[in-house]
């Protein structure tokens, strides 16, 4: 009996060949990857970005756990509408590109404060706005409970304040009307912690330092 003839291929290929197949997987990852590299630096510099190989966890020998280190998953769906394929239409690859990136960027973001929060919460560093009272005392509380650092280039790193669109107007004003005392104190405090961030910047160098010949 005659073999059975092949079935067709039931899948959709936009482009021709294998080859250009790849290369736009290629170009488009590449691009993702950019525009992803991008958003991270809003939250993270690209000095302190590592890289895992494998494995599920960080460890580091030098301190205790942190309270959460597992991998976290970001993905998302890339929709692309039939019609403006058949009609070549390329101005599609930008219009949802876009939205990727941009749901990814949110997924990171929230994986990222949760993190930082369940690490302060573990700490004991939170400071509680209404339990202080006023923003201003909020703000001194927090310089007190921070311990600044220093950069590779020797400057003092000082804390950043990240907040939602709503409350960044309403910050600034609350910023405008810090009492002249509370203001004071606070000048005060960051002074100390400055010090004392380059006090400890000093007795790390020490420790690199070769005996005298």
């Amino acid at each position: 009996m005659a073999s059975a003839a092949a079935e067709p291929d039931p899948r959709f290929r936009c482009l021709e060949r294998a080859q250009y197949e790849e290369a736009f997987e290629t170009s488009f990852a590449s691009l993702l990857g950019k525009m992803q590299a991008n958003s991270r630096q809003m939250f993270v510099s690209k000095q302190n970005i590592l890289r895992m190989n494998h494995g599920g966890t960080w460890v580091h020998a030098a301190r205790d756990p942190e309270p959460d280190t597992s991998m976290h998953s970001i993905s998302t769906e890339w929709t692309i509408p039939f019609k403006d394929i058949a009609e070549n239409d390329l101005g599609l690859i930008a219009r949802t590109i876009l939205p990727i990136n941009e749901e990814m960027e949110k997924q990171f973001a929230l994986n990222m404060y949760g993190v930082v929060g369940a690490a302060a919460e573990k700490v004991g560093n939170v400071v509680d706005a209404k339990a202080e009272g006023s923003f201003a005392k909020s703000m001194l509380e927090m310089f007190r409970k921070i311990e600044l650092g220093v950069d590779r280039n020797g400057e003092i790193s000082m804390p950043q304040i990240h907040v939602g669109p709503g409350m960044a107007e309403k910050i600034a004003k609350e910023l405008e009307s810090v009492p002249p005392e509370i203001e004071a104190e606070i000048e005060r405090v960051k002074a100390e912690k400055m010090q004392q961030a380059r006090e400890r910047e000093a007795n790390r160098k020490a420790k690199f330092k070769g005996s005298a010949s």
